[in-house]
């Protein structure tokens, strides 16, 4: 599944990496104190704060 994930600075990036919107759901929970990094890549050299995430959009 095509997911495009953007950051409250606009930025924005495309991954294949989650099978399901649920699946990236449980990857970018945190709970406040703690900073979720998660990867989006399979080579994990693109690694996102899970708190700076403004919404994500299913691309077809």
């Amino acid at each position: 599944m095509k997911i495009k994930i953007i950051m409250d600075s606009g930025k924005e990036y495309v991954t294949e990496r989650f099978d399901s919107k649920e699946e990236l759901s449980k990857s970018i929970m945190y709970s406040p104190g703690r900073i979720n990094y998660f990867s989006i890549d399979e080579e994990q050299k693109i690694v996102l704060n899970a708190e700076h995430i403004s919404s994500f959009e299913i691309l077809d």
